[in-house]
């Protein structure tokens, strides 16, 4: 496959006078339907719009430039608004967009990136970065091919958040609507139905912490390590064995996570672990859904901070258990659903990495 140089800037076209910042302040007085772009992708919906196409955002800045834990390029769709963290470029007609993409995900652009404590790729180095591209029509070819495995994988993630809407929302019609099975037939008493309690976590499950930090996360690790973060990182140890329920001890959104098995545990993340069969997946979605009290405890100005007794006193709806079991069951069942699909997502990834250079860079050769 032959391969041309160029620089950037030669195959690209940019378009970042569309971009302009708003404040959170400004974001919440514009609450609305279109996307809202920053560095790494969709943060706020707001009641307008800047944009409207296809555009590639490549980020501006951030830590994710030095780092990469995540892509550094996205292709955007449709009607939406884009900060200015981010550069809006489109292909011209040496270029395909998505395969540009691909490219600048899988590109050591360390030399461009300046700046220590807030790396920043500014619009005169993003135009200088070298690269070199075969013709037009095999990079469209190669785009399709990568793009196959993208569609699948996108189409996994959109089943994979139905799955998890559909458990939470059996859990809103049984357990705060109180549409549960046969419910007609049950006397309500202040307010809950008859053998409903309310109940502290405490009591149904033991809480506590983990002991790592951050810097021990390992590339090569065999089992998760959570921490406060939503991304999930590895490590070569386990602290814990067990089915449980883990919210980060620090931050804003406190948002849980089930995990059944053996992981490792940051020690400002909390491990909720159920003492009694068949609860785990009521437990969870009744944390899910009752998060705004960890809000309204947490403690701190600067970074909210939740303590362990928190959680011990957290007040939760008890069901009657039989019912509990029979949406556990449920539960159980649709997260099977989900884990295989994780997998299927998985080897997709995988795959596709594995071809992606070589697609690159000629060693396997595709037929424009």
């Amino acid at each position: 496959m032959k391969l041309k140089k160029w620089l950037l800037g030669e195959v690209l076209d940019n378009y970042d006078y569309l971009r302009k910042p708003l404040s959170s302040m400004q974001r919440a007085s514009l609450k609305g339907i279109y996307p809202y772009y920053g560095a790494q992708g969709i943060i706020d919906y707001v009641a307008d719009y800047k944009c409207d196409g296809e555009f590639l955002l490549i980020a501006e800045d951030g830590e994710n430039l030095s780092s990469r834990n995540a892509p550094i390029a996205q292709i955007a769709k449709g009607k939406y608004w884009v900060n200015n963290h981010a550069h809006i470029v489109k292909n011209n007609s040496h270029s395909d967009l998505h395969y540009i993409c691909y490219l600048l995900n899988n590109l050591d652009i360390a030399g461009y990136v300046t700046g220590s404590a807030q790396p920043k790729l500014s619009q005169g180095n993003l135009n200088k970065i070298k690269i070199a591209l075969p013709s037009l029509p095999t990079q469209q070819k190669i785009a399709s091919i990568l793009s196959a495995y993208d569609r699948l994988i996108e189409n996994n993630t959109r089943r994979i958040r139905l799955l998890e809407q559909m458990a939470e929302n059996l859990h809103k019609e049984w357990f705060v609507r109180f549409r549960f099975p046969e419910h007609e037939k049950v006397e309500m008493v202040n307010g809950l139905p008859k053998g409903w309690k309310v109940e502290k976590l405490g009591e149904y499950a033991n809480i506590s912490t983990g002991k790592c930090n951050r810097e021990d996360a390992e590339e090569d690790g065999i089992y998760p390590l959570f921490d406060r973060s939503q991304e999930i990182k590895k490590s070569s140890k386990w602290i814990k064995d067990c089915e449980a329920i883990i919210v980060p001890g620090e931050g804003t959104s406190f948002m849980p996570r089930y995990y059944k098995g053996k992981f490792n545990l940051h020690q400002r993340c909390y491990c909720i672990e159920p003492t009694i069969k068949d609860i785990g997946f009521y437990l969870f979605y009744s944390i899910m859904l009752n998060r705004k009290y960890f809000l309204s405890v947490a403690t701190g100005a600067t970074v909210p901070s939740l303590r362990q007794n928190n959680f011990t006193k957290m007040k939760l709806v008890i069901a009657e258990f039989e019912l509990v079991k029979k949406y556990n069951k449920i539960a159980s069942t649709i997260a099977l659903q989900i884990d295989r699909l994780k997998e299927q997502n998985t080897l997709l990834t995988r795959q596709r990495d594995l071809l992606l250079p070589r697609l690159m860079s000629g060693k396997l050769e595709v037929k424009s």
